[in-house]
């Protein structure tokens, strides 16, 4: 039985390496094709192979030539957008992480920042309405001390209009929102890393799958530390004007906070973020990670059985705890 020669062989693999669909040129409708793509008539490629089912390779510097590697879900992805439009128009999902710098006025225009501390002074000034429920417009120290907020912002009506803009933006429904005030009056005011409550809290999941906010004044950076891996930590510039956004499961898989500002880099100015919790539009997708009260969480043995205790003396349980509160670093 003769063997085939090297030649021969040879030959074999470039006719099976030629057997294929036509690849590469462009598809776009509006360009001349011009067939310039080397691609068309040259050897496959390992990418190439890979996409057309042809066998699957790895390179020195490569993970995988497969491009289905690629359709997995993120940790998160981050998206930055125009805010010209009256809406976001691209779907969300719960890993995204949303950008728009200047969503309400130009970075270097601070006169949105002091119209809003004038008119929360004003607001204070004059006090909570007559026969009013609940909290005042007054400052109050949050956080242990790291910052200020108003729980009643509602006598500042370029807050009122500051909230429904952010909200519309991304279609939360309006029956679902909650809101903040934030001040972090000085520089060496900040923010500990903490899980937004949705995380944890099952009547506000049910309600509640996104964080929005805008930051006037100062530039700080917003913080995201890996639940389960500290050392993995992401900041994001919060300049005047700008919004953003974040899904529910940077919420579970990831805590927040303001970074303290570097001695070197404090100006002296103060910053306001005005925050937004709601229900939006979202695609869901399998492979969510599971809330912190579900066993299959690995926050449930921290959290889910008594992590924190709660405020009202006993041992955190399930969403509130026997004391129906929860644990400081879960405050917003």
């Amino acid at each position: 039985h003769d063997q085939p020669r090297r030649d021969d062989r040879r030959g074999s693999r470039d006719d099976r390496r030629d057997a294929r669909p036509a690849w590469g040129g462009d598809t776009d409708a509006d360009l001349p094709h011009l067939r310039d793509d080397p691609r068309e008539q040259g050897p496959l490629g390992k990418a190439q192979r890979a996409a057309l089912g042809l066998g699957v390779a790895t390179g020195r510097n490569t993970e995988s030539f497969d491009p289905q590697s690629t359709l997995v879900r993120p940790s998160f992805r981050v998206r930055v957008c125009s805010g010209s439009k009256p809406r976001y128009d691209r779907p969300l999902k719960h890993d995204d992480i949303v950008i728009v710098p200047e969503f309400f006025c130009k970075e270097d225009d601070w006169s949105l920042y002091y119209k809003l501390i004038d008119e929360m002074r004003e607001s204070q000034q004059k006090g909570k309405a007559p026969g009013k429920r609940g909290p005042g417009p007054e400052w109050q120290s949050w956080h242990e001390g790291a910052h200020l907020i108003s729980k009643d912002p509602s006598g500042s009506k370029t807050y009122q209009e500051v909230q429904k803009k952010m909200g519309d933006f991304f279609g939360l429904q309006p029956q679902s929102r909650g809101t903040r005030f934030n001040w972090y009056n000085n520089p060496s005011d900040w923010k500990p890393f903490h899980h937004d409550s949705a995380a944890f809290n099952a009547q506000r999941a049910r309600n509640q799958n996104c964080t929005v906010g805008v930051s006037f004044g100062d530039a700080r950076e917003l913080a995201f530390v890996d639940a389960m891996d500290p050392s993995k930590r992401f900041y994001f510039p919060q300049t005047n004007g700008g919004l953003f956004y974040f899904g529910r499961d940077v919420n579970i898989r990831f805590k927040h906070g303001v970074n303290l500002l570097p001695e070197e880099e404090r100006s002296g100015k103060g910053r306001v973020s005005i925050i937004l919790w709601g229900q939006a539009d979202v695609v869901d997708e399998a492979g969510s990670p599971p809330h912190f009260t579900d066993p299959r969480s690995p926050h449930f043995s921290q959290h889910g059985k008594g992590g924190g205790k709660g405020r009202g003396g006993g041992r955190g349980r399930g969403f509130g705890g026997r004391g129906g509160g929860r644990g400081d670093h879960f405050r917003r």
